[in-house]
């Protein structure tokens, strides 16, 4: 079973998080986020835009969806995939990391509802997206957000595809017959990013244990 979600037709009910931060200086992070038009010459689509500026090195801005409908208790592997527009040019320096190279697209599905939760000053994801480059048990990395131009070139918006991968975790869908897609950014940078998430898709594949 295969999901499309196409974000050109709306949020279809995706909500945004921010994890990795210190919620009382949020506002040095000027955390943002929505459903927008896409910058030129890309504004002919719309997308789930978001952005912050990443002080603590290791932000982490998400959305997040329900799935609905499932059969309780049965259990599935997964498979994510998301497509994002990008302006960020490959190949350039930045402070902590490359504004591209080191700004990590995950993705995963959940059975509990993926939130961040406060660890001493600090919120925190309460499922396993892993650190940065490296995957969690529960979100896979994807890519990165460089797209095909080169630092030395002015900056474009471009979309760029990233290819599906298995989640290292499979799911055990709860009573209530619902599973999360989760899809973010994982940064490095310690700098201002900004990202659309286009589009994305959801296979799910019966395990012997469903």
């Amino acid at each position: 079973m295969t999901l499309h979600f196409d974000f050109d037709e709306g949020s279809q009910g995706f909500v945004a998080g921010f994890a990795d931060y210190p919620p009382a200086h949020e506002e040095i992070y000027e955390l943002t986020s929505g459903h927008r038009a896409l910058p030129p010459p890309l504004e002919s689509q719309s997308g789930l835009f978001i952005s912050g500026v990443n002080r603590s090195d290791d932000l982490f801005m998400f959305f997040k969806g329900s799935i609905d409908g499932l059969t309780p208790g049965a259990s599935y592997g997964v498979e994510v995939s998301v497509e994002i527009a990008t302006s960020t040019p490959a190949g350039c320096f930045g402070v902590g990391g490359a504004p591209g190279e080191s700004v990590w697209i995950k993705a995963g599905v959940t059975a509990e509802e993926p939130v961040a939760v406060m660890e001493d000053s600090y919120l925190r994801m309460n499922i396993d997206i892993g650190s940065q480059s490296s995957s969690g048990t529960q979100a896979v990395v994807l890519g990165n957000v460089a797209n095909s131009r080169p630092c030395e070139q002015s900056r474009e918006w471009e979309l760029k595809a990233l290819e599906s991968e298995s989640t290292p975790a499979g799911i055990t869908v709860a009573d209530d017959g619902r599973v999360w897609l989760l899809m973010g950014a994982d940064s490095g940078f310690e700098s201002r990013t900004e990202v659309y998430f286009t589009r994305a898709a959801v296979t799910l594949t019966p395990s012997p244990a469903g």
